[in-house]
């Protein structure tokens, strides 16, 4: 029997399966809960640093986690062809999991979105870390995730700079 590039395709999902699934439905929680608070911070944002911090911090980091999470969830449906990772509700479910344990920036001084933002980045860095070592360990971390999650990791490791750069104006 001619095992056809769809079967081989079939069977390699299966063998991925559930881990992979799992582990990229975290990620993308994760992924969208960041963007999302991210976003508020950029809108909620004041004081002296309001328009460094508005456009060139957390409006630069929101707008990438976005495009990042676009790519996320292309990629998680894509390996696993569950298309459950791109459903509305558990995405927003997922994110919510994330949020209520995380001070809102509503409210907040402008110090303490800082500190929070750097947090949270830090965290979601941590999420990506224990993601891609999940996958590595299992084998089942394909190049091309292995690439985005790593340039990811690699991007997010500037906000952490940068977010430190900004508390040590306190």
């Amino acid at each position: 029997m001619k095992i056809t590039r769809g079967m081989l395709r079939k069977l390699i999902n299966e063998s991925m399966g559930d881990h992979m699934s799992d582990a990229l439905s975290i990620y993308v929680g994760s992924l969208r809960a960041t963007q999302l608070w991210y976003h508020a911070a950029h809108n909620l944002t004041k004081g002296t640093g309001f328009s460094g911090d508005h456009v060139n911090l957390y409006g630069e980091i929101y707008q990438q986690l976005q495009d990042d999470f676009d790519v996320a969830v292309e990629k998680a449906i894509g390996l696993t062809q569950n298309e459950y990772l791109g459903c509305p509700v558990g995405v927003t479910k997922a994110a919510l999991d994330v949020l209520v344990n995380i001070p809102s920036p509503a409210d907040a001084s402008s110090l303490d979105i800082a500190v929070t933002a750097l947090a949270l980045i830090e965290s979601h860095i941590a999420i990506l870390e224990d993601v891609f070592n999940s996958l590595e360990a299992a084998n089942e971390l394909p190049l091309g995730l292995n690439d985005f999650l790593a340039s990811s990791a690699n991007r997010y490791d500037t906000y952490v700079y940068l977010l430190n750069q900004r508390l040590k104006d306190v």
